[in-house]
């Protein structure tokens, strides 16, 4: 028999307007020694980066191309995981962004997104996140997406945890 229990009922709490999509995504290089405090709800009310020169940086990505997802998986022997991706398109095709093009490509991230609803979720918390593709498409006819189109996902081991609020991440920010 399983050890884990439902400890209260499912509830909706409120009777309110939900926009779908994301509003914004900040990155920051994940790194093990990075802290999230929690509220007494589980909600990371601050975030300690390990070094702190660094930042957490917004992404500008091209209106409604983004989004994200926490997905259980079960692998062959019966274990359970979860896998949060993000994605996103970034219209720019400048020396800013190909400078950093390698870093989006190889290097591994905590990300924070802010839905339509204003719902701050942190995705990679505890083993960051990796591009699984960063790639460029030109379109061929004139209505077409252009822009570099981001995939990362990585392994976890808890549902994605919501934020106190955006606060907490621009708290961060360079």
């Amino acid at each position: 028999m399983s050890g884990c229990k439902l400890t209260s009922k499912i509830t909706k709490d409120n009777c309110q307007y939900s926009v779908a999509g994301v509003k914004a995504i900040y990155l920051f290089n994940y790194d093990s020694e990075n802290k999230c405090t929690l509220d007494a709800d589980g909600a990371v009310e601050t975030i300690t980066l390990a070094d702190n020169t660094l930042k957490a940086y917004k992404i500008d990505f091209v209106d409604n191309t983004a989004s994200f997802s926490d997905e259980l998986a079960v692998n062959g022997n019966g274990g359970k995981y979860r896998t949060h991706t993000v994605n996103f398109t970034i219209d720019n095709y400048n020396y800013a962004l190909l400078n950093q093009g390698d870093a989006l490509s190889l290097g591994r991230f905590t990300v924070v997104v802010v839905d339509k609803s204003n719902r701050a979720i942190i995705l990679g918390r505890n083993n960051g996140l990796a591009a699984t593709a960063f790639n460029y498409a030109s379109g061929a006819a004139e209505a077409d997406a252009t822009g570099w189109t981001v995939t990362m996902a990585g392994t976890e081991i808890e549902i994605a945890r919501l934020l106190a609020s955006e606060s907490v991440v621009t708290a961060i920010t360079e």
